[in-house]
């Protein structure tokens, strides 16, 4: 080959390549996650946190090279708490990200699924919250599911409650896709210890909140337990409202509720006794190795002071799967997330187990129960 000849080829070589990268940026570029969550609007607490557990995970991944020699970032889109707009931005990402952290919000993930925006398409979703039976009894080739279930977490609770003799049991819940369908597996789980639910308490999300419906519905009612199937923001004063009413039932909450949100609402005079079901490692508990190296990467990635929440070692999780995945199928496609996903059996992220296969897309089942204590730290 004429040196001529041998230039052209290789300068007609550098222009396929070219051309490849313009049209697949990602391939030459960064690997991109991206995350549609309401940054705004009730659920604003549970979005943030759980972009900031992830950027820890993703910065920790780049301080080491990365995954396949490039470097991961995350882009966000709000969509207010708007189903609509969930639809859209989540559309939008078609293309251009290799996968989704979490969506939040039951209407919000009913209305994407419903619309068939993942049908079409491949693009991974690693976490939802909540975790409804509709969704999870919906199998979908892109949804990832990292956290127990609303049934799994209803069921620890229920048979907690029955096993020391506690029957009067009532809910408080919000008007939403979530909210019916917790309520009814409650009534479901009650129904089979022969028991029924005593009393039910909606309440209506939006930007001007009212409590009294769903107050009224479970005062005086002679309940020796009430279910806050509540957003984490209203839980806290769902919490207040009840103690300073002098309701003297037990009051546990789902794994949605935060702790320290509910402390600050509620006052630690109120708050303290309140349970929650956990689903994920206990954040403060850095014997569990998954939590040592969180506390860790979050010390020297999340620029933060404030204690980490569950929402942020829920989005450091989803992020690590993805980069776990990539790493796995060597494919930052989001066909190759999805295989390399499916590839994680009995994957131990440090006494965390997230167990994925081909058609297995539910990874853990893990519930554990924690109380608020009067210091207004959580006990387990």
């Amino acid at each position: 080959m004429s040196f001529t000849s041998g230039f052209r080829a290789r300068v007609l070589s550098a222009l396929v390549v070219a051309v490849g990268l313009i049209a697949n940026p990602a391939i030459a570029q960064d690997i991109v996650i991206g995350h549609v969550a309401p940054y705004t609007g009730p659920l604003t607490k549970d979005a943030n946190d759980t972009l900031l557990g992830a950027k820890v995970a993703i910065d920790a991944a780049n301080s080491r090279g990365g995954v396949l020699g490039r470097k991961v970032r995350i882009v966000t889109a709000d969509d207010h708490y708007k189903v609509d707009e969930t639809v859209q931005l989540v559309g939008s990402m078609v293309g251009k990200v290799s996968a989704l952290l979490p969506m939040i919000g039951s209407a919000n993930i009913e209305k994407v699924m419903k619309e068939g925006v993942l049908d079409r398409v491949t693009l991974p979703v690693v976490g939802l919250f909540p975790s409804p039976d509709f969704v999870r009894n919906s199998p979908n080739r892109n949804l990832f599911h990292i956290r127990a279930g609303d049934r799994d977490q209803l069921n620890k609770i229920i048979e907690h409650l029955t096993s020391v003799g506690i029957t009067q049991i009532g809910i408080i819940m919000p008007k939403t896709p979530f909210g019916a369908s917790a309520a009814a597996v409650a009534e479901e789980l009650l129904e089979k210890q022969k028991l029924k639910l005593l009393a039910r308490g909606e309440v209506a999300l939006g930007p001007k909140i009212d409590f009294e419906p769903a107050l009224a519905a479970v005062s005086k009612k002679n309940l020796a337990a009430i279910l806050l199937l509540t957003p984490p923001t209203l839980a806290g004063e769902f919490v207040k409202q009840l103690r300073s009413r002098g309701e003297t039932a037990m009051l546990f909450a789902m794994s949605y509720s935060d702790a320290k949100l509910i402390v600050k609402v509620a006052g630690r005079e109120y708050a303290h006794g309140v349970a929650i079901a956990q689903i994920m490692p206990n954040p403060a508990n850095r014997s569990i190795p998954l939590v040592k190296v969180f506390r860790e990467e979050w010390e020297k990635y999340s620029n933060s002071k404030d204690e980490p929440s569950f929402f942020n070692i829920e989005g450091y999780i989803s992020a690590r799967l993805i980069v776990e995945a990539i790493r796995r199928s060597k494919d930052s496609s989001p066909e190759g997330v999805r295989r390399g996903l499916e590839m994680l059996r009995n994957y131990d992220l440090g006494g965390y187990i997230i167990d994925f296969a081909p058609g297995k897309h539910i990874g853990s089942q893990f519930v554990d129960l924690s109380v608020i204590g009067a210091s207004g730290n959580l006990l387990y």
